[in-house]
């Protein structure tokens, strides 16, 4: 395929995660990013100028009419997303959507059967897409654990407490809006241990959900603990906390899974197989993180160019959408956790035992 025959992509939002999506775009084969647009036009060209992009908008309208696009890739906030999927589709534009379709399941599932089949529409949910998850997936597929008998998946960080340097939240000097948010860590950051559960092992339905928050500089939950039980049986919990002392900010997954022939253990980028065969592969975490988003934008082109389905679809995100509604009606207001002593325990005095 010519340069001047692939796909012409448009980029929607240029903030913090559209660095990721660019260098994706930029090693993207069958497709070119050829305009940016951001409601503040310096950092569309700032963008524009990292990736030698020329056109540059501050309307998404303007950049739609002007551009003759193929396909648009929407990272704008999450209650912008319809209204830019509204917009791709009245000019007839395959759109690739960040996660979350929409901030609630019954806005996507709207969107969803408002858009039908005027445009093809992917979300990026790019977890599932991560190396390990992928690898544990082919283990499944190849019956390697024998029966599944429990699943965990753990998200433990430290990105809502103050950091040592400056005494700010991290999490806060990168998503300024999570402050406002009333969902907080499911809707941003567990709806993705939602996604990558469903891929691994089916649809999911939610038993129970506990949430909390300690940072006094949110209002949503930054603790959350879900027990979840797929069609077949087999329960899994996802638990996931912002303010872990010692944790690092942006920690990976850690994921467990017991099987009858062998069990998977993935922790700090490094991947076990243990039991009846040992298989340790071991990931450098970064380049995880990068491909990941490679490997989401080139299916996306992959498909509009086969006509084939998407992995991650709109319709599919209406799955873990569903669970995190769920997940947050169980769970209902999240309780304040103070510094506050907690219950006295009185250890027994044990001669030759004292701690």
């Amino acid at each position: 395929m010519t340069k001047a025959s692939k796909l012409r992509v448009g980029v929607l939002g240029c903030g913090m995660i559209s660095v990721d999506h660019l260098r994706a775009w930029a090693n993207c084969q069958g497709a070119d990013v050829v305009a940016v647009c951001d409601p503040f036009l310096e950092r569309a060209k700032t963008r524009a100028s990292e990736f030698g992009i020329s056109a540059c908008y501050d309307s998404p309208e303007a950049m739609l009419a002007d551009e003759s696009l193929d396909l648009l890739d929407i990272i704008t906030p999450r209650e912008t997303h319809a209204a830019m999927v509204r917009l791709s589709a009245q000019h007839g534009i395959h759109a690739l959507c960040e996660k979350p379709l929409c901030p609630t399941y019954d806005e996507a599932l709207s969107l969803v059967e408002e858009v039908g089949g005027r445009i093809r529409l992917m979300v990026n949910e790019n977890w599932r897409y991560r190396a390990y998850f992928r690898k544990i997936g082919q283990w499944l597929q190849q019956n390697r654990l024998g029966t599944v008998t429990q699943a965990r998946i753990a998200l433990w960080r430290s990105s809502m407490l103050p950091r040592v340097e400056d005494g700010r939240i991290h999490a806060l000097t990168r998503q300024a809006f999570l402050a406002h948010e009333q969902r907080v860590l499911i809707a941003e950051s567990l709806i993705h241990e939602i996604d990558v559960v469903r891929a691994l092992f089916g649809e999911v339905e939610v038993l129970a959900c506990a949430t909390a928050r300690t940072c006094g500089e949110i209002v949503g939950e930054d603790s959350a603990t879900m027990l979840l039980r797929t069609a077949y049986g087999l329960p899994i919990t996802i638990d996931g906390v912002m303010t872990a002392a010692g944790h690092e900010t942006r920690a990976p997954d850690r994921l467990e899974i017991a099987g009858t022939r062998c069990s998977v253990l993935l922790e700090g980028a490094a991947l076990k197989l243990m039991g009846a065969e040992q298989e340790t592969i071991i990931y450098d975490e970064a380049e995880v993180r990068q491909d990941c988003f490679n490997a989401s934008i080139q299916h996306f082109v992959d498909q509009i160019l086969s006509g084939g389905p998407f992995w991650t679809s709109a319709r599919d995100q209406l799955g873990s959408l569903r669970v995190m509604e769920e997940a947050y009606r169980m769970a209902g207001e999240p309780p304040v956790l103070n510094a506050v002593p907690l219950p006295p325990v009185t250890q027994p005095r044990i001669t030759g035992f004292e701690v």
